[in-house]
């Protein structure tokens, strides 16, 4: 039997620290290693204890930072990061101008414990 897979998300793992400013800097290509127009989408991300359960943190379009040439910035203030440390998931999804929607990265977000406060 034959079967195709239409998923493209790719699996990466975050690990930061609860209470400091969360800036996650990224570069998209195409699979000719060609920028990625990132104005054309918009970004929405979800943390949970378990894809079932609500969301801790939700990152919307306007904690993204784009640009034509494939750079996407994802950012949260450090008041913003205040979730008690643990192993959660995530995935970030990108919606194009045509309507399209894809899921482009996910997998764990882990907040460890901070001592400073």
């Amino acid at each position: 039997m034959a079967s195709i897979n239409l998923v493209i998300k790719q699996d990466l793992d975050i690990t930061c620290m609860r209470n400091d400013t969360f800036e996650l800097d990224m570069d998209w290509t195409d699979s000719s290693s060609n920028p990625v127009d990132l104005t054309d989408y918009t970004f929405k991300a979800q943390v949970r204890k378990k894809s079932t359960s609500s969301a801790v943190l939700t990152f919307e379009d306007s904690d993204f930072t784009k640009d034509a040439s494939g750079n996407l910035l994802m950012q949260k203030s450090a008041s913003s990061m205040n979730i008690a440390s643990g192993v959660y998931e995530y995935d970030l999804q990108a919606t194009h101008t045509d309507g399209t929607v894809i899921t482009w990265m996910g997998g764990l977000f882990v907040i460890q414990q901070d001592i400073t406060e």
